[in-house]
Formats: structure tokens, C-alpha cells, sequence
């Protein structure tokens, strides 16, 4: 009978570092974890051969089950090699695929937000971009998602690059950014695997994410606050819808039609729905109130983009190269009735115009 091995001792900082990044995994409630954000603690020069692997384990482990848990059990179709596939995301694609490789920015960043004040600390921690892994890019997504309950944290994250340049970032939490005029950054890094397999796993949170943005809008008293959140989620929806058809992965916009079939569900739907909260009489010029109400339309907006989309797959012959996956968006454009909702979305905007002439 062989011995289990002795349990790892780890240091106070250690401990704090693990717990922080289990929260971040969402392991571990918030209110046992924020407090040791905000504290301040001495790093030491380096980590202990336990702890790096109890890091090590948790990541490994952690990562891999929150995304299981997101959307990567079910079975569903996505676009492999330019065809439809079925099955478990670990099913459509083989497993040396989906490896998730973490640089040692990682651990650097665990014993700096363990270490530091975040909300205190200038310059906040940063580093190159380039020298990140996507595995990176999706803890960092994760961490920011966790922090952000504390709006005051949350902006002094989107200080550094690693967090205002994580494109992941803007497309589940647009209104975060709104009234910024940063650019938002390339999706290119997800749309390549691993990215992309993530991307489909995490189809069921953006849809979530979008789909409480939709139903809260109508809440927004603030006229300037409706336009800036409008405006953002017009440059981020645009800027993913025309990365994901450059990519030819139309189908990770799977979620975008789930959203607007299910706040479209209710036929002649009012433009109060997105605006009836707003209080007082806005900007003088009816110009510009009649701007912001459209803005307010941002993802109704995005059905023009997506009819054209059905068009083209519709002239799409059986001897073109993206036959397949032709066939697939048409597919999923008639499992969601979308023609009805691309409808219904027309409809709405064009209450917004008082001048068109029929």
C-alpha cells in the first residue's frame, strides 16, 4: 500500500496568490478574495517549488474546467477546415489543439496583484502584447471579469494594455469602455486556434453578456451615458463582424443571432424598449436626440450585416470552397428564423425615422 504524498506547505503570500488566482478561476466567492486584492503584502523574490505547482495545477485544471462549463460540453456544430463538424468542442477538434500554453507573464502578474494596491499603484503592471500567449489573454479575461465589481478596480485595470488591448475583453464587456476613444484591438489572436476554439466554448456567456445588455438599456436615464454605451458596441460588434468573415468563422457570431432572436421574440417590438428610460427632454437639437436613439439600436443595427451575409451564402455554388460552411450559416439562419427577426429589427429602425418617406 504506497503512502500518499505529504501536503504542500506554502507561505502567507503563497496562500493569498492562490486563493486570488482560484477566485479569478471563480473557484473561490469574492468576498473571500477582494480583500486580499486591495491589501498590500511584501512579494518575495520568488516563489516557492510548491507553490509554482500548485499555480501550475490550478491553471491547468482551472482553465480547462471553466471553459467545460461555459459551453465547451455541449454538443453542437462549428466550422472545421471550412465544413461543419459536430460534437463536444474536444470532440470537433483534436486534443493537442486545444493546449492552452502560459507564458511567465502570468505568474508575474499573480505576484504582482497579490503584492500591490491596484487601485493605487502607478504605473500599473503592464507588458508587451506581443510576448503574450492566448492562454494568457483568456486568464487575463478572466481576472479583469472578476475584478470589475468594483468599478474603481476595474478602471484602473483598463489603464494597462494588457487589459485595454484584450479584445476578448471589449467583446464581453463593451459598456466598459464606453466614452473612451481607444481603439478597439484586433481579434486576430482569437480567431486562430486556440483562440477560436475558445471563442466557441464561451458562446453561451456572450450571449448572456449581450443579452443583458439589450434588456437593461430601457433603464438608462442618462442620454449621454445611452449614446457612448451605444456608439461602443457599434465599434466593437463592427470590428468583430468583419474580422470573423476576413477569418471565414461566421459561425463564432452564432451567439449575436441567439440575442436578437430572443429580444425580437415579441413582435412589434418599440424603440422604448431600448429608450423609455430616458429622463428629460436630452440634447436641444432633434438631430442629435434622434442619434442617440439609434445609437441605442446598436445591435438591431447588425442585421443589415448579417442579411448580407445570407445573401451571399445563398449564391454560393455546390464547386465554391466555402460551400460547406455556406450551407452552415444558411442553416443556422433558418434555426433562428432570422428572416423574421432581421424583420422585426427593420421595422424598429424605422420608427427612428420620422422624415422617410414611404
Amino acid at each position: 500500500m504506497t503512502e500518499s504524498p505529504p501536503p504542500k506547505s506554502v507561505s502567507r503570500f503563497e496562500a493569498n496568490l492562490l486563493r486570488i488566482l482560484r477566485f479569478f478561476l471563480k473557484h473561490v466567492p469574492a468576498e473571500q478574495a477582494m480583500r486580499l486584492v486591495h491589501d498590500r503584502i511584501d512579494r518575495p523574490k520568488c516563489l516557492s517549488a510548491d507553490a509554482v505547482a500548485l499555480v501550475r495545477d490550478s491553471l491547468a485544471k482551472g482553465c480547462v474546467l471553466y471553459l467545460v462549463r461555459a459551453g465547451a460540453w455541449k454538443r453542437d456544430r462549428f466550422v472545421r477546415d471550412a465544413a461543419p463538424k459536430f460534437g463536444r468542442l474536444w470532440e470537433r477538434s483534436p486534443v493537442e489543439r486545444l493546449t492552452l500554453s502560459f507564458s511567465p507573464h502570468t505568474l508575474d502578474f499573480l505576484m504582482w496583484i497579490t503584492a500591490h494596491r491596484p487601485k493605487e499603484e502607478r504605473p500599473i503592471w503592464r507588458v508587451d502584447g506581443k510576448q503574450l500567449t492566448v492562454a494568457d489573454r483568456l486568464l487575463f479575461f478572466l481576472a479583469y471579469e472578476a475584478m470589475r465589481i468594483d468599478a474603481e478596480l476595474g478602471a484602473a485595470l483598463r489603464l494597462s494594455p494588457v487589459f485595454s488591448d484584450n479584445a476578448l475583453i471589449w467583446l464581453a464587456h463593451p459598456n466598459d469602455f464606453a466614452g473612451e476613444t481607444h481603439t478597439v484591438p484586433s481579434f486576430d489572436a482569437w480567431l486562430t486556434e486556440p483562440g477560436s476554439l475558445i471563442l466557441e466554448a464561451l458562446q453561451p456567456v456572450l450571449e448572456h453578456r449581450w443579452l443583458e445588455i439589450e434588456r437593461t438599456k430601457g433603464q438608462i436615464g442618462d442620454w449621454t451615458q445611452l449614446n457612448q454605451q451605444g456608439q461602443v458596441q457599434t465599434r466593437v460588434m463592427d470590428a468583430f463582424t468583419q474580422a470573423v468573415d476576413k477569418a471565414g468563422r461566421r459561425d463564432l457570431v452564432r451567439f449575436l443571432l441567439a440575442v436578437m432572436s430572443r429580444v425580437l421574440a415579441t413582435p412589434d417590438l418599440a424603440p422604448t424598449f431600448w429608450t423609455g428610460g430616458l429622463q428629460g427632454t436630452g440634447p436641444q437639437r432633434l438631430a442629435d436626440r434622434l442619434e442617440i436613439q439609434r445609437n441605442a439600436l446598436a445591435v438591431l443595427r447588425q442585421a443589415e450585416r448579417l442579411r448580407g451575409w445570407e445573401r451571399q451564402a445563398r449564391r454560393t455554388g455546390y464547386m465554391d470552397e466555402d460551400y460547406a460552411a455556406s450551407k452552415f450559416w444558411l442553416s443556422e439562419w433558418e434555426r433562428f428564423d432570422f428572416t423574421t427577426v432581421a424583420d422585426r429589427a427593420d421595422r424598429v429602425l424605422q420608427q427612428l425615422e420620422p422624415l422617410r418617406i414611404g
